[in-house]
């Protein structure tokens, strides 16, 4: 397979900032192979384009995209040159990032009630780097344990013994949380829970005295 030699500046019909992701839809009705001239050439529009569509989807980290683009072509020759062009363009273009990424993908994954560890580990895995995952995950450090604290709530309904509590603390802990978070979680969930019962007793109490009294004869 061979490269087009090209530059990424070179097409006057390439939208730059937020006009680029305006021609997305258009892009999606061509052929990928659009400017080559046979299936196994790939040139810098190709490339763009196929990095557009891939933007038009979802955020990417620089890591996942340079990935994405080796296996669209594995065996080019000078390919990670122009895919290194690419990426430095569509940073400059504002069209990737690395911290709307981070923001994007931390949202997801709080929405799926996961904690900063499973969140932690899988953002290494998308190449970010560890300074921006924590600046992320740091700002969010007053709501993980009420994240957990609703997860629970949703998951068990019921009172929560030793055995129970174990249960819920490894499957807080599988979920990517810390053991203060996850044991705060659940010690916050059994206080409100024998606060609840507590309180169902005296209004029972209160009850049957309300009973007993409207029984004296006046």
């Amino acid at each position: 397979m061979t490269v087009k030699k090209t530059s990424f500046d070179a097409d006057p019909s390439e939208a730059e900032g937020d006009e680029a992701l305006a021609v997305l839809p258009q892009e999606k009705k061509r052929s990928w192979n659009a400017g080559a001239k046979d299936a196994n050439e790939v040139t810098p529009s190709l490339m763009r384009a196929f990095a557009y569509r891939l933007l038009g989807r979802r955020e990417y980290s620089v890591f996942e995209l340079q990935n994405r683009i080796r296996q669209k072509w594995p065996d080019v020759d000078g390919v990670d040159a122009m895919a290194a062009e690419l990426l430095a363009a569509l940073q400059e273009e504002n069209l990737l990032s690395d911290e709307r990424f981070v923001e994007s993908f931390v949202r997801s994954r709080v929405n799926r009630h996961q904690g900063p560890l499973k969140i932690k580990a899988a953002l290494r895995g998308k190449g970010v780097s560890d300074s921006l995952i924590s600046m992320e995950l740091e700002a969010r450090s007053e709501e993980w344990t009420d994240l957990a604290a609703e997860w629970l709530e949703r998951q068990h309904q019921g009172p929560i013994d030793f055995d129970t509590k174990k249960k819920l603390y490894r499957r807080l802990a599988n979920r990517g949380f810390t053991h203060a978070q996850a044991m705060d979680a659940i010690n916050r969930k059994m206080s409100e829970r024998a606060l609840l019962a507590t309180s169902c007793r005296e209004q029972g109490s209160l009850l049957q005295v309300q009973k007993a009294s409207s029984r004296i004869p006046l």
